[in-house]
């Protein structure tokens, strides 16, 4: 399960990766809090995981994280 399929899960959705990308930029959440929010709690693990195993360049924005994160696995 991807992390973009969890979330989607969570909260009873079918959004895409660009729509929950509009939704954090419109909603200023960095994809490395998105467990702060109380439904994605779960996200943590997951979080914490592509943040140690991914390496990130100068030029990545938010969005290629975000793209990134949503297509990594879900950490449980």
């Amino acid at each position: 399960m991807t992390n973009l399929e969890k979330m989607n899960e969570l909260v009873g959705s079918e959004a895409n990766k660009e729509q929950i990308i509009k939704w954090a930029y419109m909603n200023r959440i960095l994809f490395d809090c998105v467990h702060l929010e109380t439904e994605f709690e779960e996200m943590e693990k997951s979080v914490k995981v592509f943040m140690d195993t991914n390496s990130y360049s100068e030029s990545d924005t938010e969005f290629d994280l975000w793209d990134k994160f949503l297509d990594a696995e879900f950490a449980r």
